[in-house]
């Protein structure tokens, strides 16, 4: 029998959703890292990815400055570190060092990309729409690599678990 609920319990029922590390350039160069289930495809030609991020994050103002992110969508050896990425903000921490995720110089873009991933999306920003308290950012890619072999990770219940399906 349908009930009337929660956004945040329309995210549990609707789990799981494809998990991701965003990944912009800070101002002293780094690149700063932050956990993601709120993403979509947009189009195919030109392809395009969008990334829902909140007005309060880091990686939104560094997106604007910047214009261009990276997104990879992690496999299961990073599963641990990972779900770290989402419980500390990176004005105050390295997340890649701190949690030893590996990265990689991108094709096309300037932030770094997570090695070993089963998909990288290298996005220049095309556009953006406040949405509430969160920013739509629409990336168009620039350039994909991928590895079949890498098992993904997915969201639960919210953020409190990542596995694999």
């Amino acid at each position: 029998m349908m009930k009337e609920i929660t956004i945040g319990q329309a995210q549990r029922l609707t789990a799981p959703a494809p998990f991701g590390l965003l990944s912009t350039r800070r101002e002293d160069g780094s690149t700063n890292l932050m956990a993601i289930s709120w993403w979509t495809y947009l189009t195919n030609h030109p392809p395009m990815i969008g990334v829902a991020l909140s007005k309060k994050g880091l990686s939104g103002s560094r997106i604007e400055a910047t214009g261009e992110f990276g997104l990879s969508v992690v496999g299961e050896e990073l599963k641990e570190a990972a779900l770290r990425c989402g419980a500390c903000s990176g004005r105050t921490v390295d997340k890649a060092a701190q949690f030893g995720i590996p990265l990689e110089a991108a094709a096309q873009v300037a932030p770094e990309v997570v090695s070993g991933s089963r998909v990288v999306f290298e996005c220049r920003l095309a556009g953006q729409a406040e949405a509430g308290d969160h920013v739509l950012y629409l990336g168009e890619v620039v350039a994909l690599r991928g590895d079949e072999s890498v098992r993904q990770l997915f969201a639960y219940d919210g953020y409190a678990r990542l596995d694999t399906v």
